[in-house]
């Protein structure tokens, strides 16, 4: 046998007592899952997994770019034809001079003046002429470092600061993996107070418009202050913006109109310039040129397409949601729902996520409520598989137990099986299914060899098993032609049926007798099942063929009839011409006086045989309806004359209330009142000259009871068990004329009318003998 994997200890152990195994492993996996979802969404535990998932979604989206947005690139084709960079700061005061005369409305030179250029004044001169005529220039500001300590802000040069319409950063944000998926909106040294540069732009364009984005009000603090974070909300891979090359607009080979009123950026788009950045939608290859960032943030707030993230406190506790409805769904679920379930949920956490980006413009970080759902199904399906099989090595145990019983003790594991436990438990399985179905075909074998019939029949009334000989007797074996020989049974009318059948209580029964077309007699008995809850769980039927009994039964009759008809005749003739006339023998011998008393003890042993005969083939369904005080006051009137005769005393008593009366019972009148004649006459009998028989009726629990007492002799102990045995006589000078039979009958009628009768008595205190008989039914 291959021993159950132990159960974990400490906490489970204990939440397993608490709340029951299943609920416990389930709860269990829920809080792991679930908090791994929510510290993985509320932490960041699984960035790289967001940040992966969150540029696969932006490559997918594609966009318009943003009309108002030109794009004049520093490319490889102006180096080629103006020269090395740096330029002369004469070249870029001609293209400002080009953009101004074209009607751009702002231009955003994303190139650092930080310096004056001491070989060129004119050159510094001349751009800030320009800049100052077209009146809409926006330059950049960056942070300044010194080695890796920070430098504060650098601001462009004194000429061109002068000049300036605005000043923006140009940081772009570079997420821990390199790839630039953010800005910040304002940056600046010890106060956020630069805005980005495209909201710089903006805020010449359309001030009501950059409004929205307004400076944040922060308390100053050393170092560089960074707010307003904001994902960029790429419109597609590096080159989506239409880009104008600066040696064509130097030239003036535009098409007419093409600048006017435009917002143009100016920087670097060749790959030696550095100014390049990874993005999510520029893949492995291709970066993306700064400044096609920057116009991308232009379009952006311009537009109002910011991606914004969900706060992480939100995420949580959604993903807390998510993974708890999950294994709420897993609770119930079968092992292939399950696996369904868990894949359809992490879809539907992607989908969602997708859905919100693209149509909300909001990020939700689904890699928490991923691994949560991810995690779920094996972690469930673990617990659940270790759980059956404890179950399964427990089952095995005991099959191996039950089996041992009958005899079919199952065999142990292969020894190929120690390697492989798993294969050890199949090869038990199997041989616990070969067992029971042994044990099936033997429970079959057993019930048709039964000499009497047995059926079962379950709560709706339909027949489950019958065995071979039940079929016999009911001369059909359809499971519905004995449905409808069972039903036609003379059931008491009172009983309880259920389609049909008999429908005992559970721990009752019920018997009736039937012939069949054949002539057989049967005794059919019905028993109520109890169900798994304690409600009736269907009835079993027995059908026994008393054919033989109920011969021997009529010959015994055919016997009592001869012996109180054949026999008593002679009997009461030898009597006759015994006693002579008067009642006064006619004879002096002895002889005579002998013949007489065997004479009538053998009439009186014949009378008791008669009588007991009756009553033990009393049938309950003749019964009739009956009050016990009647049939008390005839039993006290039969016996008037004896008492009378012995100068005894019957004092009748009936003690029930008027609201009572009368006492019904169902039964037969003439053997009850010959019983309580037995109990009268053996008082009267042995109660001394002068002396009082008690003879009261009163009510019991459930029924009546009837005292008889005398005040004889009454009877020791260790005699009373004898008393109501057949022949059981009582060994004392006063009771040798009787032969033990009519204690007999009075027991016998009690029991055939459902009651039952008990002596109390004493020596030198005389007896009681108590007969109680049940109420009739309401």
């Amino acid at each position: 046998m291959v021993d159950a994997v132990p159960a974990p200890a400490g906490a489970l152990s204990r939440l397993r007592r608490v709340l029951g195994a299943p609920l416990a492993e389930w709860l269990a996996v829920l809080l792991i899952c679930a908090g791994l979802a929510a510290g993985a969404s509320a932490w960041g535990w699984l960035w790289r997994v967001d940040s992966l998932l969150y540029d696969a979604a932006m490559a997918t989206q594609r966009h318009d770019p943003d009309v108002a947005v030109r794009i004049v690139a520093i490319d490889d084709r102006s180096l080629a034809e103006i020269g090395r960079w740096p330029w002369p700061r004469a070249v870029h005061a001609q293209l400002v001079e080009r953009l101004r005369e074209a009607g751009a409305a702002v231009v955003v030179l994303d190139i650092i003046l930080a310096e004056e250029d001491p070989h060129d004044p004119a050159g510094d001169a001349a751009l800030a002429r320009a800049m100052a005529a077209h009146g809409a220039v926006v330059l950049p500001v960056t942070h300044g470092t010194y080695g890796a300590r920070s430098a504060g802000e650098a601001l462009p040069a004194a000429p061109f600061a002068a000049v300036a319409a605005a000043f923006g950063h140009i940081h772009i944000e570079l997420d821990p993996d390199g790839i630039a998926r953010s800005v910040y909106l304002w940056e600046g040294m010890r106060a956020p107070h630069h805005p980005q540069l495209a909201l710089a732009a903006l805020e010449l364009l359309e001030p009501a418009t950059a409004a929205r984005f307004a400076r944040p009000q922060v308390e100053p603090a050393d170092g560089w202050r960074r707010d307003a974070w904001l994902h960029v909300p790429f419109i597609g891979p590096p080159g989506s913006h239409p880009y104008l090359s600066y040696v064509d607009v130097l030239r003036g080979a535009l098409a007419a109109g093409e600048l006017r009123g435009r917002v143009v950026f100016v920087g670097a788009s060749a790959v030696g310039m550095g100014d390049i950045v990874p993005t999510p939608t520029s893949g492995h290859a291709r970066p993306m040129p700064g400044v096609e960032v920057h116009a991308t943030v232009f379009g952006a707030l311009r537009n109002g397409s910011g991606i914004h993230s969900i706060e992480r406190s939100t995420v949580a506790w959604l993903a807390l949601a998510v993974v708890a409805a999950l294994m709420a769904l897993m609770l119930r679920a079968g092992p292939r729902f399950t696996l369904v379930a868990a894949f359809a949920c992490a879809l539907a956490v992607l989908a969602g996520s997708w859905l919100l980006l693209r149509g909300a413009q909001l990020w939700l970080p689904p890699a928490g409520m991923l691994a949560g759902c991810v995690l779920a199904y094996p972690l469930w399906s673990w617990r659940r598989l270790e759980a059956a099989q404890r179950y399964l090595d427990n089952e095995l145990r005991a099959l191996q137990r039950t089996g041992e019983s009958f005899g079919l003790a199952l065999a142990g594991a292969p020894a190929g099986s120690v390697i492989d436990p798993f294969r050890a438990r199949i090869d038990m399985v199997r041989a616990a299914a070969r067992r029971e179905r042994d044990l099936q075909r033997f429970v079959a074998d057993t019930l048709d060899a039964l000499p009497v019939g047995a059926m079962v029949a379950d709560a709706g009334g339909r027949i489950r098993l019958a065995n071979r000989q039940a079929a016999d007797l009911l001369g059909c074996s359809a499971p519905q032609a004995q449905h409808d020989a069972l039903a036609a049974m003379p059931w008491p009318p009172a009983l309880a049926r259920a389609a049909g059948l008999p429908a005992p209580a559970a721990g009752t029964s019920v018997a009736v007798e039937a012939s069949t077309d054949s002539g057989r007699a049967l005794l059919v008995s019905a028993a109520g099942l109890a169900g798994v809850a304690g409600e009736g769980g269907g009835v079993v039927i027995g059908i026994a063929d008393i054919t033989a009994l109920r011969a021997a039964q009529r010959a015994r009759e055919d016997t009592m009839h001869f012996l109180s008809h054949d026999l008593r005749a002679p009997l009461t003739a030898i009597l006759t011409l015994v006693e002579g006339e008067g009642g006064v023998p006619s004879g002096d011998g002895k002889n005579a006086q002998r013949l007489l008393r065997h004479a009538r003890g053998a009439l009186h042993m014949a009378d008791q045989l008669l009588r007991l005969s009756r009553a033990e083939a009393l049938d309950p369904a003749r019964f009739r309806e009956l009050a016990v005080d009647m049939v008390v006051m005839d039993a006290a009137d039969e016996v008037w004359a004896l008492a009378r005769g012995k100068d005894v005393l019957v004092d009748t008593r009936i003690e029930v209330g008027e609201a009572q009366l009368p006492a019904l019972i169902l039964g037969d009148g003439e053997l009850l009142c010959r019983a309580l004649v037995n109990l009268l006459t053996n008082a009267i009998k042995y109660s001394p000259p002068g002396g009082t028989v008690d003879l009261v009726l009163s009510a019991a629990a459930g029924g009546w009871a009837v005292a008889v007492s005398d005040s004889g002799p009454g009877i020791a102990p260790e005699h009373l068990p004898r008393l109501f045995r057949r022949f059981g006589r009582v060994p004392s000078a006063e009771r040798r004329d009787g032969i033990g039979l009519g204690l007999l009958m009075v027991r016998t009628v009690a029991e055939r009318h459902g009651g039952s009768v008990d002596v109390r008595s004493a020596e030198g205190q005389g007896s009681t003998f108590t007969l109680f008989l049940p109420a009739q039914p309401s």
